[in-house]
C-alpha cells in the first residue's frame, strides 16, 4: 500500500476461521477440553498484521448463519458445501471477543455474506481521499474487487503465508482484468460453491473467451450478432446458455451496497487495546505466547520463585529437565539442570557429582515425576546408578505421552508440543527453565488426550515403567570379545577377497566392486545382461539389492555379487565397527529407541543388534562375540510364532486356536489342509510354503510373491492361496473388515488399544491407500505383539528386582536376553518362561523357549 496513504484493512472472518482450523492442530484445547486452535490462528493473523502492516483501520467482515439473496436466486447455491465440527462454529463467539477486545468491530448484514461487506467497505473507502482498502482472505472471489485503491493480501499457505495482489497481479496471473473474474467464474463454474457454469467450458475455455470478448454480456452479444467470430465447438456449447450464464454472474458478483445501520468509520480506528481483559482472556485460553507479549512473562512466573534450594521444593510432583553438553551417550556433561514443583523452581548451571547426587536423592522422594525424554535424564545423570535403582514413583514422559499419541508422526520435541499442545511458541532450543515450567500444563494435556483415546492405561501400565528398564539395560550393556571379532575379521576379510577375485574372473578385468558406476558398466555393458524392468537413478542404471535380484538368473556373476555385498556389509557394519563402540567397561551399550517405530515396537541404534542376521553363518558367527562375564551365562527368551498366535486371536480363526490348543506345528498343519494329505506326509517344500504364506499373508503377499518365494509356479500359488483362504475364512474376513475399519476410522488398534493413526488411506492416491491397507492389516499383530513383550520386560525385571540377580540385557523382536549366574540358569529360565507365558490371558496358550550358552551365537 502508498506510503502517504491511510489504510483500512479488512479480514474476512470466516475465510480466516477455516484457515486456521486446518493449519493448526484441531488437538489444541485448553485445559477443560476447549477447542481453541482457531481462535489461537485467527489471534495470531491480528496480532502479525496490527505489528507489520500497522492499519490506520481495521474491522473483520462475517458471514451470519441462514441463507442469503443469493439462495433466493439459486437454491443450490453451496448446497455440497459439507458442515465442518461444532468445535470449529463454537470458536467464533471467542474469536469476536477477542476481536473486541482490541478493538476492532465485527460487521455482519442479515441476508449477505462477509464479501458483500467486504466490498460495500472498499467502495465507501474510495469517497474518502487518501484511504486505500486492503483486504485479507483466503478467498479468490474478492480479487474483483481489485483496482488501483483496493488490494488482497491472499493466504497462499495455511496462515502463515501470504501473497499481495494488485491490478498488475491478478492480470499475470489470469491474463484478465479483476473486473472480468466474476465473469470467468460465471462461465466455469466453481465446484466449491455448487455454481454452475456452463457445461463443457473449463477454466482454460471460459479465460479465452472472456479475454477475446470482455464479458458474458459480450460473448452472448457476439453470439447474436456475429457468431462466426466465435469457434464452432464453442458456439454449440453457448446456445441457449445466455440466461443462465447471466444468472450465474449476478451469483458471483460481489455486491457493493449492503446497507450498514450500526457502522461508522471511526468505529474501526485502530487503538491499543483493553489490555487488563485481554491479559485475561488470554490467560484463560492458555495463549501463553501472547501472555508472554503483553504481560512481560509468563502467567506462572509470578508464583515462582528461581532461587531456591533443592530441600524447599515440594516433593508430591516434580517436573525435572537437563541440558546435555554431550561427549558421549553415557559421558556428558550437564550444563543445566531445572527442577520445578509447580510453584518454586530450583536451577542450576554445570552441576558438580554432589550436585547431581543430590537432584537423585530428590527424585527418589517424589510420588510423580514429569519430563519429556526421562531415558536421557537418567543417561546425563548417572554417576550415581545405586540411586536410581530404589527410584519409585510414577513417571510422566510427554515425548513417550506424544508418541503414543501418534505413533506415525515424528514432531515430538518439546517446542514442537508446546505449540501443537498449549499454543506456545518457543525456540527450537529451549531453556531448561522455560521446559519445566511448561512440563506440568503439557502432561496435564497430553495424559487428557490418553484418556480419550483410551491409550492411558497403556501409557500408565507399559510405556512409562518401560522408560527406566530401558535404561537400566541401556547402562548395562552386553560384553563383547573383541579378540574374537578381531579374528573373525580377518577371516571374513579373507573370504571377501576370495570373492572379489571369483567376480574379477567372471567379468574378465579387474574394477571396485563397491561402485554402483563401475559395476552398472561390467553387468550391462561388458556382459550385456539385460536392461528389461532394471530402475534408473540420476547416475545411470540401478545396482541396488532388488535389481541384482531380477538379474540372478542371467549370470553367476550375480550371485557372487550379491553374496559379497551381503559379506561387506556385515563386516563393516558389524565385525569392524564394533570394537570401536566399546566402552570402558569392556560393554557395548546400545540404545533402545522406545519412540521411533509406527507399530510400537522397540529398535535399537548405535549399534543396531536387532538387525544381525541369525540364518546365515557369518551372522551367527558374529553373535558369538556377544559373552558373559566369568561364571556367567547367557540365557535366551523367546515367544515361540508369537504373532501367528496373535493373528489366530484377533481373527478367531478356529483352525488355527485349535492347532496352537493342541501344541502342533502350524506350518505343517497348514500344509496338511491345503494339500490334503497327513501332517506327518508334507514334504519339506510344502511346509516351507504354507510357513512363508502364515508370515506372508500379513504383508499383503500375493500369488506372484508367494511363487517367487517357494519352488511353486504362480497357477500353483493361486491355487494355494484360493484353498488358504477357503479353509481360513476367518482371516480373510479379518483382513477385509480391517481395511474397511481404517478407512472408516483413520487407524487401526492392537488387542491393548495402542493405535497407529493411517492417515494415507484417506488419500485418494491408490499406490498410499494400498500401502496403508498393508500397515492396517500388520499393525495390530506387530503391535500387539510389541505390547505383549513390553509386557512381560515389566514383570520380569520386577521378578529379578525382588529374588534374581539375573540382568536384562536385550530386547530383540520375540526374544529377551539375559546375563544370569551360571549355577542358578535353569532355575532362572523356568520363572522367566512362567512369567512371560503368563503375562497375559489370551485363546491360545504364550509358548516360551529357552536357551542357555555362553554366548548369543549359541542361542
Amino acid at each position: 500500500m502508498s506510503a502517504h496513504k491511510k489504510t483500512f484493512l479488512i479480514l474476512d472472518g470466516n475465510a480466516l476461521l477455516h484457515r486456521a482450523w486446518h493449519a493448526l492442530p484441531q488437538s489444541m484445547t485448553t485445559s477443560d477440553g476447549t477447542v481453541v486452535n482457531a481462535v489461537y490462528g485467527f489471534t495470531s493473523v491480528v496480532e502479525k498484521m496490527r505489528q507489520t502492516l500497522k492499519p490506520d483501520y481495521m474491522a473483520v467482515a462475517w458471514d451470519l448463519p441462514g441463507l442469503t439473496f443469493r439462495h433466493e436466486l439459486f437454491k443450490e447455491y453451496k448446497a455440497t458445501r459439507v458442515k465442518k465440527e461444532q468445535a470449529l462454529y463454537d470458536q467464533i463467539p471467542i474469536i469476536q471477543e477477542l476481536l473486541n477486545l482490541y478493538g476492532i468491530p465485527s460487521i455482519s448484514a442479515k441476508g449477505f455474506e462477509a464479501d458483500d461487506i467486504i466490498g460495500t467497505i472498499a467502495m465507501h473507502n474510495k469517497k474518502i481521499k487518501d484511504l486505500e482498502t486492503l483486504i485479507v482472505t483466503g478467498d479468490r472471489d474478492t480479487l474483483q474487487l481489485i483496482d488501483e485503491r483496493t488490494k488482497v493480501l491472499f493466504f497462499v499457505k495455511g496462515v502463515s503465508e501470504t501473497k499481495q495482489y494488485g491490478e498488475r497481479e491478478v492480470t499475470e496471473r489470469f491474463g484478465l482484468d479483476p473486473t472480468q473474474l466474476n465473469d470467468l467464474k460465471a462461465l466455469m463454474g466453481d465446484a466449491s460453491d455448487n455454481i454452475a457454469g456452463v457445461a463443457g467450458i473449463g477454466e482454460k475455455g471460459a479465460m479465452g473467451l472472456v479475454q477475446t470478448f470482455g464479458s458474458v454480456e459480450g460473448i452472448f452479444q457476439t453470439l447474436k450478432k456475429d457468431p462466426e467470430k466465435i469457434k464452432l465447438a464453442w458456439r454449440a456449447k453457448l446456445e441457449g446458455q445466455k440466461e443462465h450464464a447471466l444468472a450465474m454472474k449476478k451469483l458471483v458478483t460481489i455486491v457493493c451496497d449492503v446497507p450498514f445501520k450500526d457502522f461508522e468509520l471511526n468505529d474501526a480506528v485502530t487503538r491499543e487495546p483493553d489490555l487488563k481483559k485481554l491479559v485475561e482472556k488470554f490467560r484463560q485460553l492458555e495463549f501463553r505466547t501472547f501472555l508472554k507479549k503483553y504481560e512481560g512473562t509468563e502467567a506462572t512466573e509470578e508464583h515462582v520463585s528461581q532461587s531456591v534450594g533443592l530441600e524447599h521444593l515440594e516433593t508430591h510432583e516434580l517436573a525435572i529437565a537437563v541440558e546435555v553438553q554431550a561427549e558421549d551417550l553415557f559421558g556428558g556433561r550437564v550444563k543445566a539442570v531445572a527442577l520445578f514443583d509447580g510453584k518454586k523452581m530450583y536451577t542450576k548451571e554445570h552441576p558438580s557429582e554432589k550436585d547431581l547426587i543430590a537432584i537423585l536423592e530428590v527424585l527418589k522422594k517424589a510420588k510423580r515425576v514429569v519430563a519429556h525424554d526421562f531415558k536421557l535424564i537418567l543417561q546425563t545423570l548417572r554417576p550415581n546408578f545405586s540411586i536410581f535403582q530404589s527410584f519409585d514413583f510414577q513417571l510422566f514422559d510427554t515425548l513417550v505421552a506424544a508418541y503414543l499419541l501418534n505413533s506415525s508422526g515424528r514432531g515430538y520435541e518439546f517446542a514442537t508440543l508446546a505449540q501443537k499442545h498449549l499454543g506456545h511458541r518457543m525456540s527450537a532450543s529451549p531453556t531448561v527453565d522455560e521446559i519445566v515450567m511448561l512440563l506440568p500444563e503439557l502432561s496435564g494435556r497430553l495424559e487428557r488426550q490418553l484418556k480419550e483415546t483410551n491409550t492411558l492405561t497403556l501409557a500408565q501400565d507399559v510405556e512409562m515403567p518401560l522408560v527406566t528398564i530401558l535404561y537400566e539395560m541401556e547402562a548395562t550393556g552386553v560384553k563383547l570379545n573383541t579378540t574374537f571379532l578381531k579374528k573373525l575379521s580377518e577371516k571374513l576379510h579373507d573370504q571377501l577377497d576370495v570373492l572379489t577375485k571369483k567376480i574379477y574372473k567372471m567379468a574378465g578385468r579387474e574394477f571396485n566392486v563397491n561402485s554402483p558406476l563401475q559395476l552398472a558398466d561390467v553387468l550391462f555393458k561388458e556382459l550385456k545382461l539385460s536392461t528389461k524392468n532394471i530402475k534408473k537413478t540420476k547416475t545411470g542404471l540401478s545396482t541396488g539389492i532388488d535389481e541384482l535380484a531380477k538379474l540372478e538368473e542371467l549370470h553367476p556373476i550375480v550371485k557372487l555379487i550379491m553374496q559379497y555385498r551381503e559379506l561387506a556389509k556385515l563386516v563393516s557394519t558389524y565385525v569392524d565397527a564394533l570394537p570401536k563402540l566399546v566402552a570402558k567397561d569392556g560393554r557395548l551399550h546400545t540404545t533402545f529407541n522406545q519412540t521411533v517405530t509406527a507399530t510400537g515396537r522397540l529398535s535399537s541404534s548405535d549399534p543396531n543388534l536387532q538387525n544381525i542376521p541369525v540364518r546365515t553363518e557369518a551372522g551367527r558367527e558374529i553373535r558369538k562375540a556377544f559373552v558373559a562375564e566369568a561364571g556367567n551365562v547367557l540365557l535366551s527368551a523367546d515367544y515361540s510364532q508369537i504373532e501367528l498366535r496373535i493373528v489366530a486371536i484377533i481373527a478367531k480363526d478356529k483352525s488355527f486356536i485349535e492347532a496352537f490348543e493342541e501344541g502342533a506345528d502350524i506350518h505343517t498343519r497348514t500344509a496338511s489342509e491345503v494339500w490334503g494329505v497327513k501332517e506327518n506326509e508334507v514334504t519339506k517344500e510344502q511346509r516351507y510354503a504354507a510357513k512363508a504364506i502364515n508370515f506372508g499373508i500379513l504383508y499383503g503377499m500375493g500369488a506372484r510373491s508367494l511363487a517367487k518365494s517357494t519352488n511353486l509356479s504362480q497357477s500353483d500359488a493361486r491355487e494355494f492361496l484360493d484353498k488358504y483362504f477357503e479353509l481360513h475364512p476367518a482371516i480373510h474376513n479379518y483382513i477385509e473388515a480391517t481395511k474397511q475399519q481404517a478407512h472408516e476410522d483413520g487407524y487401526v488398534e492392537t488387542l491393548f488399544g495402542r493405535r497407529r493413526y493411517l492417515p494415507e488411506i484417506h488419500t485418494g492416491v491408490q499406490m498410499l491407500v494400498a500401502q496403508a491397507e498393508r500397515m492396517a492389516v500388520n499393525m495390530p499383530m506387530q503391535g500387539t505383539q510389541a505390547d505383549i513383550i513390553k509386557m512381560a520386560m515389566i514383570k520380569v525385571m520386577k521378578w529379578i528386582k525382588k529374588d534374581s540377580q539375573a540382568r536384562l540385557l536385550l530386547q530383540v523382536h520375540d526374544e529377551l536376553v539375559f546375563e544370569v549366574d551360571e549355577k542358578q540358569a535353569k532355575k532362572i529360565g523356568e520363572e522367566i518362561r512362567n512369567i512371560m507365558s503368563n503375562v497375559v490371558k489370551l485363546d491360545v496358550p504364550l509358548v516360551v523357549d529357552i536357551a542357555i550358552g555362553k554366548n548369543w551365537g549359541e542361542l
